[in-house]
C-alpha cells in the first residue's frame, strides 16, 4: 500500500523528477514517453526484417498492412504505461515501498478509474483496434501473464488498488497518463486511421508478446539508449540510429549466407541422407533416423541452409542431450560458419556456465579481490559487440542468437509455463530447431517436446529431429504433435519400416542410402559383473594392456566412480587423465572442470587419438553426441535404444591401428543372477535398473530391460545399421511388453500396469504444465508451483563461492551446480563456506557438507 512521504522527506521533492519516469541511474531519469518511443522504434526496426514479418503473417493467417504495423509500434510504446502510477513514481525516494507497473494496470479497466478522462482514450484504442489480448500480452513483458483479477471472485489482485492512480500534492498519475496518450497520438497519427481490427489469433498475440519483451530489453540498453540526456525532441536523432543498431548488433537482422553446394559447405560430397535432408516436402517437422556417426549433423546444417535460402527460416538452434555434447558440437558448427561467412556469423554456446560466442569467451566482472560482482556484467576480450554476444551473456537470451548450440532443456523451456516462455518460443520460431539424439525413454520429456513442436510450428517454425534409435510409437507422437489420439503400427509393421530413413509431418518414412563404409558387425557378450567393479576394471585393463582404447559406460555416477577407482588401483598408467589427474566423466563437475574434461576426452578418445591403450569411465554423458572412438565397450545393461547409442561409440571412425580389436565388441554388464524380478521392488544397489520407491529411476521399465537382455542372449552378433530398427522395436514396442508380462506372471503384470500408469501420469503432468500458444493470452495463468522446472534441472542450485578456490585439476572453482535432490533442505539464502580447498574441496552449505574432488561432487555423510 502507498505510504505518504513524511515532512522530513519534503526537501527531496525539490530535486524530484516531476514527470512519469521509466529508468533511473546516476546520470538522471528517463521520461516514460522516451522509453516508450525507444521500444516502439526498436520494434519498428525489427519489423523491417522480412523474416519477422513472415512469422507474424503466418500466425495471423493474413498479410499485415502498414496500419497493422504502426499499431504494433503503438502497443510497444505503451508497454510500460503502468509506470505512470503514483506508487511506482515514488520509488525514486529512498525507503518507498516497491510498487510494480504491470498488474497495476488492472485498476484502469476493472475499477471506477475506467471512466476517468485520461483512461477513456486508452479504452477507446483497445476497442477500436480489437486489441485487448494484444494489450494483455504486451503488459506481460516481464515474463508471466498478468494476474489482474482473481477469476473466481473478479476481485482485483493485490497491487491493482486504484489508490496508486490517485493524485496527491506532488504527483498526478492521471495527468501523466493523459500526456502519454497525447504523445502517442502525435507520434503515431497513422495508427489511428480507419481500418480492420488487428489479427486476434492467439499465436499472433503470443509472437507480439515475445517480440515486445525482446525490444524492451534492447530499448533498455543504456549504451544505445542512455538514461540521461538527450531527451524529448533531442532524442529523435539518437533513436533513429540506435534502434536499427540494436537489431543488427544482436544478430536479429538477416545476414546473407551464400552456399552454392554441399561440398562448399563441408569440404566433401554428400552421403547417405545428407543431400535428401534438404527436401522441403518433408513438412515443418522432419525426422532423420540413421546410425550413430552417419553424418546427421551435416545433414541438419544442410537442411538449415536450404530452408534459409528459401526464406523459410533465419536462425538455427541445435539442441543436444548433454552439456558435453553441446560444447563439442559448438566448435564443429562454428567452424562451418567461419568457413561460410568469414566470421560474420558466430555460433553461441547455449550452456549455462559458459559465455561463449564463436571462438571468443567473456569473463564475468570481478572486484579487486577477484569476487564476482552482482548481476550479469561481462567483459569480452576486445570489448566489442557482435553477432551473438548479447544472446550469449544470459541463459534466458540464448534462443535469441542467430545460431546457437546448446542443451535440449533450453528449447523445452519454450514449451512449459515458465517465466519468459513466450519470449523463448518467439525467438525459437525464427530458427530451424534441430533436436539431436531423440529417443523413447522419458515420457515427460517426450510430451514436453511435443508441446514445443506444436508451438514452434504454430508460430511458423521448422524442426528437424535426429535419432539413431526411435520407436514407431515415439515417431508418431513427434511427427504429429497435434494428434489427441495416436495410431502407430503393430510390431511386425514397425520392424519392417525402412532404416535408415527420412520422414516428416507430411511424408511417411522412406529409405535413404547408407554409407557402406559405416556398416559394421558388433559382437555382443554378456558378463554377469554389474555388481563387481573390480572384475569390470580387470576386464578393461586386460584389453587396454593389449593396446585397446576402452570405454566403460555405467548407469549411475556411483557405479562409474567405483570402476574408475578400481582401474586406477589396478593399473594407474591406463586410467583416463585430465592433465596429470586420474578421473572420469560425468555431469557433476564445475563448469571450468567440465571444459577441461571434455577437451581431455576428445584428445584421448576423439578422431585424432593415438593407438595407446587407455580406459575411460563415465556415465550417460559419454553415450550421446560426443565424437568418441573406442576399440572396446563395456556397458551396464540398459534399454536397447540406449545400448545402441553406446555401441555407436565403437569403431566410430575408420582406423588401421586397432591391433587385435579389429572387430567391434560390446561387453554388456548384467546382474549375476538371471532374475530381473529382483529389481521390481527395492534393491539396495540397483545400478540404475528398476523403479525407485517414488516410481522414478534411471531405467525403471524392467520389461524393456528384460526384452533387451533376451535379445542379447539370442543375438551374439548384430549388424549396424541393418539391425537397428528390429532391435529397438523388439525391445520397446508395446506389443512386446504385453507378451512378456503375460509370460512372466503376476508381479510383472503389476509392474507393467505401474509403468503404464506412470507414463500416463508423466504425460498428463507435462500436458498440464505445457504452454499452448493457441490459448488466448488473457486466459493464461502460470502456476506458482515450479515443480515442473525440477524435471528440466531448472531448480538445481548454484553454490557460489565468495572468491574462486583451487580445484582438483588446478583450475579455479567459483561455482558448482548442485542437483535439486542433493540440495534439499538447504536454505536459499545460505552461502557455502569453504573448509578445505585444493585436490579435495570440502565446503559446508547450511547444515549440509559436500566434497568436490577428481571424482566429482558428492554430499558427505
Amino acid at each position: 500500500m502507498f505510504v505518504a512521504i513524511t515532512k522530513h522527506e519534503m526537501d527531496q521533492f525539490r530535486a524530484a523528477t516531476p514527470y512519469a519516469w521509466a529508468k533511473l541511474d546516476e546520470t538522471g531519469a528517463l521520461p516514460l514517453s522516451d522509453h516508450g518511443a525507444d521500444v516502439g522504434a526498436t520494434l519498428g526496426a525489427l519489423l523491417e526484417q522480412p523474416h519477422w514479418i513472415a512469422l507474424l503473417e503466418h500466425a495471423a493467417q493474413r498479410p499485415l498492412s502498414p496500419l497493422d504495423l504502426e499499431r504494433l509500434r503503438v502497443l510497444a510504446y505503451l508497454h510500460d504505461l503502468g509506470k505512470a502510477n503514483r506508487g511506482f513514481w515514488a520509488r525514486q525516494f529512498a525507503g518507498s515501498p516497491i510498487v510494480g507497473h504491470t498488474n497495476e494496470t488492472g485498476a484502469l479497466f476493472f475499477s471506477r478509474l475506467a471512466r476517468e478522462p485520461a483512461v477513456v482514450p486508452l479504452n477507446a484504442l483497445i476497442d477500436d483496434w480489437g486489441c485487448w489480448e494484444h494489450f494483455v500480452a504486451v503488459m506481460a513483458h516481464h515474463g508471466t501473464p498478468l494476474r489482474i483479477y482473481t477469476s473466481e471472485t473478479k476481485n482485483l489482485e493485490p497491487g491493482n488498488r486504484s489508490q496508486n492512480w490517485q493524485a496527491d500534492a506532488h504527483y498526478d498519475p492521471m495527468a501523466q497518463l493523459a500526456a502519454l496518450m497525447g504523445d502517442v497520438g502525435q507520434r503515431f497519427p497513422a495508427a489511428f486511421g480507419p481500418g480492420r481490427h488487428l489479427p486476434d489469433n492467439p499465436a499472433f498475440v503470443a509472437l507480439l508478446g515475445g517480440m515486445v519483451t525482446l525490444t524492451d530489453w534492447l530499448g533498455s540498453d543504456p549504451t544505445l539508449f542512455p538514461v540521461g540526456e538527450p531527451h524529448l525532441e533531442m532524442r529523435e536523432r539518437l533513436r533513429a540510429v540506435s534502434a536499427p543498431a540494436a537489431i543488427h548488433s544482436r544478430g536479429l537482422a538477416h545476414e546473407s549466407i551464400v552456399v552454392r553446394n554441399f561440398h562448399e559447405a563441408f569440404g566433401f560430397g554428400p552421403r547417405g541422407a545428407q543431400a535428401e535432408a534438404s527436401d522441403p516436402a518433408l513438412g515443418r517437422i522432419a525426422l532423420l533416423e540413421a546410425e550413430t556417426g552417419s553424418g546427421k549433423t551435416e545433414a541438419a546444417i544442410w537442411r538449415w541452409l536450404a530452408l534459409r535460402e528459401a526464406g523459410a527460416v533465419d536462425g538455427l538452434y541445435f539442441a543436444l542431450p548433454t552439456r558435453a555434447a553441446a560444447v563439442q558440437l559448438h566448435g564443429r558448427i562454428n567452424a562451418v560458419l567461419e568457413r561460410l561467412t568469414g566470421g560474420a556469423v558466430n555460433a553461441v554456446l547455449a550452456v549455462p556456465g559458459y559465455i561463449r560466442s564463436g571462438r571468443d569467451e567473456a569473463d564475468r566482472v570481478r572486484d579487486d579481490e577477484e569476487r564476482l560482482l552482482p548481476g550479469f556484467d561481462v567483459v569480452w576480450p576486445d570489448g566489442q559487440a557482435n553477432d551473438g554476444r548479447w544472446a550469449a551473456e544470459h541463459p534466458k537470451r540464448f534462443l535469441a542468437a542467430r545460431v546457437a548450440v546448446g542443451t535440449i532443456d533450453q528449447a523445452l523451456m519454450a514449451g512449459l509455463q515458465l517465466r519468459h516462455a513466450h519470449f523463448r518460443a518467439t525467438m525459437l520460431a525464427r530458427s530451424l530447431l534441430v533436436v539431436d539424439e531423440v529417443h523413447s525413454s522419458d515420457h515427460f520429456m517426450g510430451e514436453v517436446l511435443r508441446a514445443v513442436l506444436r508451438n514452434h510450428t504454430t508460430l511458423g517454425g521448422h524442426a528437424l529431429l535426429l535419432s539413431a534409435t526411435l520407436t514407431a510409437e515415439m515417431r508418431a507422437r513427434l511427427l504429429d504433435p497435434f494428434a489427441p489420439a495416436l495410431e502407430f503400427p503393430a510390431l511386425d509393421e514397425a520392424v519392417a519400416t525402412p532404416y535408415p530413413a527420412l520422414s516428416g509431418s507430411h511424408a511417411p518414412p522412406r529409405p535413404v542410402g547408407s554409407d557402406k563404409r559405416r556398416e559394421k558387425p558388433v559382437k555382443l557378450t554378456l558378463l554377469g559383473a554389474i555388481d563387481d567393479p573390480q572384475g569390470i576394471a580387470a576386464r578393461a585393463v586386460e584389453a587396454a594392456r593389449k593396446g585397446a582404447s576402452v570405454l566403460i559406460v555405467r548407469n549411475s555416477v556411483n557405479g562409474a566412480v567405483a570402476v574408475a577407482q578400481a582401474v586406477e588401483a589396478l593399473a594407474p598408467e591406463l586410467a583416463f587423465r585430465a592433465g596429470h589427474v586420474a578421473t572420469l566423466h560425468h555431469s557433476r563437475f564445475a563448469p571450468d572442470d567440465r571444459r577441461l574434461l571434455d577437451a581431455a576426452v576428445e584428445t584421448a578418445f576423439g578422431k585424432g587419438r593415438s593407438a595407446q591403450g587407455r580406459i575411460l569411465c563415465g556415465t550417460q554423458t559419454l553415450e550421446q553426441s560426443l565424437d568418441i572412438d573406442a576399440d572396446l565397450l563395456l556397458t551396464d545393461l540398459a534399454p536397447m535404444d540406449v545400448l545402441l547409442q553406446r555401441i555407436g561409440r565403437l569403431h566410430r571412425h575408420d582406423r588401421h591401428d586397432r591391433g587385435t580389436f579389429l572387430n567391434a565388441e560390446a561387453i554388456v554388464l548384467a546382474p549375476k543372477e538371471r532374475d530381473l524380478s529382483l529389481y521390481l521392488g527395492r534393491v539396495r544397489d540397483r545400478h540404475g535398473l528398476g523403479p525407485m520407491a517414488d516410481g522414478g529411476g534411471v531405467y525403471p521399465d524392467m520389461l524393456a530391460i528384460e526384452a533387451t537382455w533376451r535379445l542379447i542372449e539370442t543375438n551374439s552378433e548384430i549388424a549396424i545399421p541393418a539391425d537397428n530398427r528390429r532391435l529397438v522395436e523388439e525391445a520397446l514396442h508395446p506389443d512386446r511388453a504385453d507378451a512378456l508380462q503375460q509370460e512372466l506372471g503376476t508381479d510383472w503384470m503389476n509392474h507393467l500396469a505401474q509403468q503404464q500408469g506412470i507414463a500416463i501420469a508423466d504425460r498428463q503432468t507435462a500436458q498440464a504444465a505445457a504452454l499452448d500458444v493457441r490459448i488466448p493470452f488473457s486466459e493464461l495463468v502460470f502456476p506458482k508451483d515450479m515443480a515442473i522446472a525440477t524435471r528440466l534441472g531448472a531448480r538445481d542450485r548454484l553454490a557460489m563461492f565468495d572468491s574462486p578456490v583451487p580445484g582438483p585439476f588446478g583450475t579455479q572453482v567459483e561455482r558448482l551446480t548442485v542437483p535439486d535432490w542433493m540440495a534439499r533442505g538447504i536454505s536459499t539464502e545460505a552461502v557455502p563456506e569453504v573448509l578445505i580447498s585444493g585436490d579435495v574441496l570440502r565446503f559446508a552449505w547450511d547444515d549440509a557438507s559436500f566434497i568436490y574432488d577428481r571424482f566429482g561432487l558428492r554430499r558427505s555423510t
